[in-house]
C-alpha cells in the first residue's frame, strides 16, 4: 500500500525562501570544492596537443594575439579567455584549459547554492553538484577548451540569480539582481550560438512569473494582474544589459579592423545560418543521435585519439571520451516526469523551471533537422541534474511514494545491465528488492533512504570505472577495451567538426 501523498509544499517552502548561511553551508562548498579541482585540473596538460575542436577555439585565440583574421562559428567569449590565459601564461595546452577548468569547478558549487535556493533543502542542492562533479560529459567539456562549459556556467548562474531574485524582498535589490541576471544572460549568450537563446527566454519569461508572485509588481486595485509596462520595464533592463554585454565581446573584431561596420556582423550571422542549414543535408554523421534516443542510451564522442583515426585496443594507452554517467543520465530520464507531476500537484514554481527548461532545451533539438551530438544534449542535462537529486531527497526524508522509490532504481538495473550483462544484473536486482521489501515490512522509513545510497553509490562507482577515458589516463589494453562503447573511424572529408 503507497504511503499518503505528501502535502502541497506552501509557496515559502521551495523557491521562496533558502536556509540561513551557516557553517554547514561552508564545509559542504569545501567538501564539493575539493574533489571538483581535483578531478578538474590533475594533469590538465594531457593530452599534449590539439584535441578535438581545440582546434578552432585554441586558433580563434591565437588569431585574437597575433592579430590576424579568422572565422568563428561562436561567439568570441571563450576565445578571448583563452587567448587571455595564454598571453599570461603561455601557448600551452594546460594554459589553453584553464578558463574552462575553472568555469567546470565553479559550476559544481553554483549548483550546489542553486539546488539549496529552489528547494530549501541543503541535500537537494548536495547531490544535485554530485552529479555535477560525476558527470563524464561535464568532466570532459571542463578540461578540454570547448565551448559548452561556457554558456553553461553562465547560465546556472543565471538561475541562481533568478531565485536570489524571488527570495528577496528589497525592491532596490532585486533591481539590481535583474541587471545582474542579464549579464549573466549576456556572457552565455556571447559563448555559444543559439542555444543560450532558449537560456534567456526561460530565465525572462521565469522571471516575470515570480515577479508577480512576490508581488515586485505593483497590480491594479481593480485586477490580479500585474500591468503591462512593468513586465516590459522587467524585460527591457534583462534584454537591454544582455544585449551590451553580448556585443561588448565582438568590439576586439571591430577594433582589430576584422569588422569595419555591422554589415559584417550581420553577414557573420547569415555565414552561421547557412552553415547550420548545410548539417541538414547529405549522410549523417556518424555520431549522429536522434535525440529521443539520448533518454535511454548514448552514442559517446570520442575526442582524442584524433577523431580520424581507429582507437587501437590492442595497445592501449591514452582515450578520451565524451560520455555520460549511465547512472545519472537514465536518472535524469526517470526523474523528470516525477518532478513534472509533482510541479502540476503541488503548483511549485521550482519544480515547473526544471521541467519546462529541460523540454524547451529537448525540444530545440527535436525541432533542428541538423545531425546531433551527445554534448547537445548538455544544457536539458544539467536542468534535468537536479530532478534525480529532488526525488532522492524527498526519498531520504520518507516523502517519496513507494512508486517513486522503486522507478529511481531502474536506472541503476539498466546500468548493471549494461556493465554486467543479463544476468548478474538480474542478481543484483533480485538482492537488491529482496533488501528493499524486507525493510518496508520491518522499517518503512529506511526504503527510501535504501534507494537513495544505492544510486549515489552506483553513480560514484560508475565515475570510478569511467575516469580514465574521461579524463586521459593511461590505460592498459584490457582495461581500454572494457571501456570502449564503441568503436569508430572519421569518414574520409569530415573535418571532425560537429559544432
Amino acid at each position: 500500500m503507497n504511503r499518503p501523498a505528501a502535502p502541497k509544499s506552501p509557496p515559502e517552502a521551495e523557491g521562496y525562501i533558502a536556509p540561513r548561511w551557516s557553517r554547514v553551508d561552508a564545509i559542504i562548498v569545501a567538501a564539493l570544492l575539493l574533489p571538483a579541482i581535483a578531478t578538474r585540473f590533475l594533469h590538465l596538460g594531457t593530452p599534449d596537443a590539439i584535441v578535438f575542436d581545440e582546434k578552432y577555439t585554441v586558433g580563434i585565440a591565437r588569431a585574437f594575439l597575433h592579430r590576424l583574421p579568422f572565422r568563428n562559428t561562436h561567439p568570441p567569449l571563450p576565445g578571448l579567455l583563452i587567448a587571455l590565459s595564454i598571453r599570461i601564461l603561455g601557448d600551452q595546452p594546460w594554459s589553453w584549459r584553464l578558463p574552462g577548468a575553472a568555469l567546470g569547478t565553479a559550476l559544481v558549487c553554483i549548483t550546489y547554492l542553486l539546488g539549496r535556493r529552489m528547494f530549501n533543502s541543503r541535500l537537494a542542492g548536495s547531490l544535485a553538484s554530485i552529479f555535477v562533479l560525476c558527470d563524464g560529459l561535464f568532466l570532459v567539456e571542463s578540461r578540454i577548451a570547448l565551448w559548452e562549459i561556457f554558456y553553461l556556467t553562465f547560465a546556472a548562474q543565471a538561475y541562481l540569480l533568478l531565485f536570489r531574485f524571488a527570495q528577496s524582498s528589497n525592491r532596490s535589490l532585486q533591481r539590481r539582481i535583474v541587471a545582474v541576471i542579464g549579464v549573466a544572460l549576456g556572457l552565455s549568450l556571447a559563448s555559444k550560438l543559439l542555444i543560450p537563446v532558449i537560456t534567456a527566454a526561460l530565465v525572462s519569461v521565469f522571471l516575470i512569473l515570480l515577479a508577480a508572485q512576490n508581488d515586485f509588481l505593483r497590480k491594479s486595485p481593480t485586477t490580479n494582474y500585474a500591468p503591462l509596462p512593468q513586465m516590459a520595464a522587467i524585460l527591457a533592463l534583462v534584454g537591454g544589459t544582455s544585449a551590451i554585454v553580448y556585443m561588448a565581446f565582438f568590439l576586439p573584431n571591430y577594433w582589430l579592423g576584422f569588422w569595419h561596420g555591422i554589415t559584417d556582423q550581420l553577414v557573420y550571422y547569415s555565414g552561421e545560418v547557412h552553415g547550420q542549414m548545410a548539417m541538414t543535408v547529405g549522410p549523417r554523421h556518424h555520431y549522429d543521435l536522434s535525440w529521443w534516443t539520448w533518454l535511454l542510451s548514448q552514442q559517446p564522442v570520442i575526442y582524442w585519439p584524433d577523431p580520424g583515426t581507429l582507437i587501437d585496443l590492442d595497445s592501449g594507452g591514452v582515450a578520451i571520451i565524451a560520455l555520460s554517467n549511465p547512472v545519472i543520465i537514465r536518472g535524469v530520464t526517470v526523474a523528470i516526469p516525477i518532478v513534472a507531476i509533482q510541479a502540476i500537484n503541488r503548483r511549485s514554481l521550482p519544480r515547473a523551471f526544471l521541467a519546462v527548461g529541460y523540454a524547451a532545451y529537448v525540444a530545440m533539438w527535436a525541432l533542428n533537422p541538423r545531425f546531433k551530438f551527445l554534448y547537445h544534449y548538455m544544457p536539458a542535462l544539467y536542468l534535468g541534474f537536479l530532478a534525480p537529486a529532488l526525488v532522492l531527497t524527498e526519498c531520504w526524508q520518507g516523502l517519496a511514494r513507494r512508486w517513486q522509490e522503486m522507478v529511481m532504481l531502474a536506472p541503476m538495473l539498466l546500468a548493471l545491465i549494461g556493465g554486467l550483462g543479463i544476468r548478474p544484473a538480474i542478481l543484483i536486482g533480485v538482492v537488491v528488492a529482496a533488501v528493499y521489501f524486507e525493510l518496508l515490512r520491518r522499517y518503512d522509513g529506511m526504503a527510501g533512504k535504501l534507494t537513495c545510497a544505492i544510486v549515489i553509490v552506483g553513480a560514484l562507482c560508475a565515475f570510478s570505472y569511467y575516469l580514465p577515458v574521461w579524463s586521459g589516463m593511461p590505460l592498459s589494453p584490457a582495461a581500454l577495451r572494457a571501456r570502449m562503447w564503441v568503436k569508430v573511424a572519421t569518414p574520409a572529408g569530415w573535418d571532425g567538426s560537429g559544432r
